[in-house]
């Protein structure tokens, strides 16, 4: 005769770690909560699906919208091509990271998936101290940045470089992605730790995280690109600044969790 489960248990089940999910180590016990809007990770804690589906949003969205909108290469790029090229071109180049990052990610993630917890709770902390570093950056670049600079200082070796390693603008934003180091520093650090936290909750908020992150990311470039072709009153100088100084202090919040919690854990 089957005893009654104790108060508390009732409704869990345990079961090995199976393929396909990523996690932070090989082997472990995935813990399962039957209730509804409740799961239980790997370590046995409860998890929220609003919740986290909340935190999910806003950390993709924060971070995608921050690297979106903040001056660099892929950004300069393709103001450059929307001014040379047209619209249809530029979009093309604001969506590169979605080709690049397939790389990026996939090379990450594999690696830190094999780490210790204690190693992705450190690679956690550094990658806190990268996005505050992307957040000051951003912020550095709302007290100076100019729209229309942007649209007529666009170096000149930088556009031979980019005609001579390929024709279509996808591949050259692809090409330049894979060749600038931020986007490997994030994903080595932040950007596989946060991705591997959600997905050990359920592969469903991993998707999530990764989902609202290139909306903020490929959706922040793609309007900027929409400004510029509309012409200078669409995208005012001091509404980039605006933008650039909120995206900024976004980070440095998210920043500021993100260290809180990775301290929490390893200390």
């Amino acid at each position: 005769m089957t005893s009654a489960p104790a108060a508390g248990t009732s409704d869990r089940e345990c079961r090995p770690a199976s393929g396909g999910a990523p996690s932070a180590h090989g082997a472990g016990m995935v813990i399962l909560h039957k209730g509804h809007g409740e799961s239980w990770d790997r370590h046995g804690v409860r998890s929220d699906w609003e919740d986290d589906g909340v935190e999910a949003l806003l950390a993709g969205l924060v971070i995608g919208l921050g690297s979106g909108v903040a001056p660099g290469p892929l950004l300069a790029l393709a103001i450059a091509t929307t001014l040379r090229r047209g619209l249809a071109a530029g979009l093309a180049v604001a969506c590169g990271p979605l080709v690049s990052d397939a790389l990026i990610i996939a090379l990450t993630v594999t690696v830190v998936s094999q780490l210790s917890d204690t190693a992705v709770t450190v690679l956690s902390l550094i990658g806190g101290l990268v996005i505050a570093a992307f957040g000051i950056e951003t912020l550095r670049a709302a007290r100076t940045a100019d729209v229309d600079s942007m649209r007529e200082e666009v170096a000149e070796p930088e556009r031979g470089r980019m005609r001579s390693l390929a024709s279509h603008p996808l591949a050259q934003a692809t090409v330049l992605n894979l060749l600038n180091p931020a986007p490997w520093l994030f994903w080595a650090t932040a950007g596989a730790a946060l991705l591997l936290s959600f997905w050990d909750r359920s592969p469903a908020l991993g998707v999530a995280y990764l989902v609202f992150f290139y909306a903020g990311l490929v959706g922040s470039k793609a309007i900027v690109v929409l400004g510029i072709a509309a012409g200078r009153h669409r995208l005012s100088t001091p509404v980039y600044r605006l933008i650039l100084a909120g995206a900024g202090v976004l980070m440095l919040v998210l920043a500021a969790v993100f260290l809180v919690r990775a301290a929490t854990t390893l200390w």
